[in-house]
């Protein structure tokens, strides 16, 4: 904290409230439980901050992790590099608008100024706004050397020189970086260090949840099977519990409207990346209900579906523009069943074998 120079003493200016401040200790162990690291950080008593004199704004983007998701199947398709790094201390980094005064460390008072508060320059652990500080303070630097940021996803940063792609993901302190030419990497590395402390954590292998398997031939990447069924069922239900439909049919085009609404951003996400061309093209939404296709293309009244929220019907003007097609997919060749109900182990495995998921040996 003082090689960042992330105080100065001062007096207490009048009518001005002081922040506290407390240590936070941590052991950390290895695989054994072995204790080989103690970890102590100074950290602020943020409950006491007052909004609008002490902070204002504390929202701070994470990347998502659908982006992320995504990132990594264009990285297995065209077999790019993906590097994992973390900045440490990386809050320290932002730099503070407000006046914010802190009490002096515990431990470390200055014995010639007792009476002297800390004020704060940089964001500090356990501030309101430190989190977005921090993240104005690397969109600001990153900018500096030519990556731009997403405008659909504002933790993805892409640089583009020629045939040279490079993608930054920003998580919190976590930073991915994905590209197709290993020069071009190390200096973005090279960059990021001087301007951050950071930790090279090398060639990444366990993302956010994602394990990335590798073998000599080929690169796989996802989650286990029944893992990722299960969040995508959990996911459903949480979009689907405040939403009451009176039949089947409605249900399921409240799902494809949802699932038009999630295609255009897809599609716009990967029109910012610039390395899959045939995203131009209108992506093709597959439902087994003719009477949801139906309804998609233009108003029908039915007794059944009349009741549905004008919002659901945003896919007509979806597909209307020509960004999504809506197909009908007879139900012996939907992919999608084992998502949403118990099938034959037949089937099961026919609709596996479909989408590409395979049996993976995990015992090399």
């Amino acid at each position: 904290m003082y090689d960042n120079q992330v105080w100065e003493l001062t007096d207490l200016p009048q009518h001005c409230r002081v922040v506290g401040r407390k240590w936070v200790f941590k052991k950390k162990t290895d695989m054994d439980g072995n204790v080989h690291t103690f970890k102590a950080r100074l950290v602020t008593k943020g409950f006491t901050q007052t909004h609008g004199i002490d902070y204002d704004e504390t929202f701070s983007p994470v990347a998502m992790l659908k982006s992320i998701r995504i990132l990594m199947a264009i990285s297995a398709y065209f077999n790019y590099e993906i590097w994992q790094m973390d900045v440490k201390t990386a809050f320290l980094n932002g730099k503070l608008t407000e006046d914010v005064y802190m009490e002096q460390p515990e431990g470390f008072e200055d014995p010639e100024n007792p009476n002297k508060v800390c004020k704060l320059l940089k964001s500090i652990y356990g501030l309101k706004q430190a989190s977005r500080r921090w993240n104005l303070h690397f969109d600001e630097r990153i900018k500096e050397f030519s990556f731009a940021k997403s405008e659909f996803e504002p933790c993805v940063y892409t640089k583009f020189s020629g045939s040279i792609v490079t993608f930054l993901v920003l998580y919190v302190d976590d930073i991915l970086l994905i590209g197709n030419d290993v020069p071009t990497l190390q200096s973005v590395k090279s960059w990021l260090s001087k301007c951050f402390q950071m930790k090279d954590l090398g060639e990444a292998a366990y993302i956010l949840g994602i394990k990335i398997y590798r073998n000599r031939s080929k690169r796989l990447i996802g989650l286990s099977q029944s893992t990722y069924i299960d969040k995508w069922r959990r996911d459903l239900m949480e979009k689907l519990e405040d939403t009451i439909a009176d039949s089947t049919t409605e249900a399921e085009y409240i799902a494809a409207s949802d699932a038009a609404k999630e295609a255009i951003w897809l599609r716009n996400f990967l029109s910012d990346l610039r390395v899959v061309a045939s995203i131009s093209r209108p992506i093709d939404i597959f439902c087994d209900n003719s009477g949801v296709v139906a309804q998609a293309k233009e108003p029908r009244e039915h007794h059944k579906s009349r009741h549905v929220l004008r919002k659901y019907h945003l896919i007509r003007e979806i597909i209307g523009s020509g960004d999504v097609r809506i197909c009908k997919i007879p139900t012996e060749d939907n992919v999608a069943d084992p998502l949403t109900k118990p099938l034959a182990r037949v089937k099961l495995e026919a609709h596996a074998s479909s989408i590409g998921m395979q049996y993976l040996d995990t015992s090399s």
